[in-house]
């Protein structure tokens, strides 16, 4: 079995907007409060609290509390469940000891069983969009939403429910459900592969030649950034102004971010429905990024091409469809000339055309390294390359 999530967006009235938050509060107040509970009990007894202990004491907490009744009972129980699993990160050695939670960065509350229902569910999409649907969403102790569902999901098999809401004041909703094991190899055997070249100048190189220019949606939207964070900077810290500007802020950042998805998803899409293996280089994208002689500039386009993600989509999108997925390793790709297989190590990044010194061979440079990669994996060129 394996949990995957649909996340949609969700629809609000202010009113409901503002209970939300509130209980975003009185949640990381709670978490707040088990934490110096998990300290005293240690100080005193040495000894810390179980998973059961923790959920007990929060639904003891809840009962004493009126400010804690706002909240459902398994949510106050799963608040007690996250500090329980920040703690067992922190005794593994695997994040930070747990700290005292800020309010403004408490943003989700989630249903572990009930609580929730969904109804009134209804096509909307017109063309392109029929498969849209609406449907309303009622979370106890906190109201209705609207959601906008662009796929179909198996409401019998969730197995938890968690609203969140992002810095940007958007409201999503996350539906965890529990699913047999599908992903795998298709048993067909494989008949074409694309090698794929990633760069900064071009975001993608294909082995056909096709290729993606960098948008560069960080770098574009950069000064508005930098504009928005001297504007918060000079705010008194969780004043209105200061929340508004975050929340101007978030926007961007949040703008960005999408257009990444989104650009990553449709090539994804679009080299699984034409190939069936993906081949592409296994690079060490921090390595690149942490390395002494990196300019400035060209550090900000590592981080601002996103190689990790990119790459992670289009394993996704791959195994997704049940299609094979072959990493290689990176070294020298740029530098082999695809033909006889030689080095050429006067090659620096401002070439943009590869001239082989030992065949005369010369082609573009990052359709030479997708050529490269493609040939390392044992898949025979496109016949256009072969001849030219």
């Amino acid at each position: 079995m394996r949990v995957r999530a649909y996340r949609f967006r969700a629809y609000s009235s202010k009113t409901t907007a503002g209970v939300l938050k509130t209980q975003l509060e009185v949640a990381c107040r709670l978490y707040n409060t088990l934490l110096h509970a998990e300290q005293e009990e240690y100080e005193e007894n040495k000894h810390t609290m179980s998973k059961n202990e923790l959920r007990q004491l929060a639904l003891d907490l809840r009962k004493k509390n009126p400010v804690f009744q706002v909240l459902h009972s398994q949510v106050a129980q799963q608040v007690a469940e996250r500090f329980y699993q920040a703690r067992e990160r922190f005794l593994g050695g695997l994040a930070n000891k747990p700290k005292k939670k800020k309010p403004h960065k408490f943003l989700s509350l989630v249903y572990p069983q009930g609580g929730w229902r969904l109804s009134d569910v209804r096509e909307v999409g017109l063309g392109k969009n029929k498969k849209k649907r609406r449907a309303r969403l009622y979370l106890s102790k906190i109201g209705f939403f609207t959601l906008v569902m662009h796929r179909v999901f198996p409401e019998s098999q969730v197995s938890r429910v968690c609203v969140k809401l992002n810095p940007s004041g958007r409201i999503h909703v996350i539906f965890l459900v529990e699913e047999a094991e599908t992903l795998g190899q298709s048993s067909e055997e494989p008949k074409n592969a694309v090698g794929v070249d990633l760069g900064i100048t071009r975001l993608a190189t294909l082995s056909d030649g096709r290729y993606l220019e960098n948008p560069r949606p960080l770098e574009r939207s950069l000064e508005r950034i930098r504009m928005l964070q001297r504007s918060l900077s000079r705010k008194m810290f969780l004043s209105n102004n200061w929340l508004k500007t975050k929340t101007k802020l978030a926007k961007e950042h949040e703008h960005i971010k999408d257009f990444r998805c989104d650009l990553f998803f449709k090539l994804g899409a679009l080299l699984a429905e034409e190939y069936d293996v993906l081949v592409l280089e296994d690079l060490n994208v921090q390595g690149l990024i942490q390395r002494g002689e990196t300019k400035k500039r060209r550090r900000l386009r590592l981080y601002d091409s996103s190689f990790s993600e990119l790459r992670a989509v289009l394993e996704w999108g791959f195994r997704k469809r049940g299609k094979l997925v072959l990493p290689l390793p990176a070294y020298s790709t740029s530098r082999e000339c695809f033909l006889c297989g030689g080095i050429n190590q006067s090659l620096t990044l401002e070439d943009r055309v590869f001239l082989c010194p030992h065949c005369g061979f010369a082609l573009d440079r990052d359709l030479n390294a997708s050529l490269v990669v493609l040939k390392r994996a044992g898949w025979v060129p496109p016949f256009w390359c072969a001849c030219g």
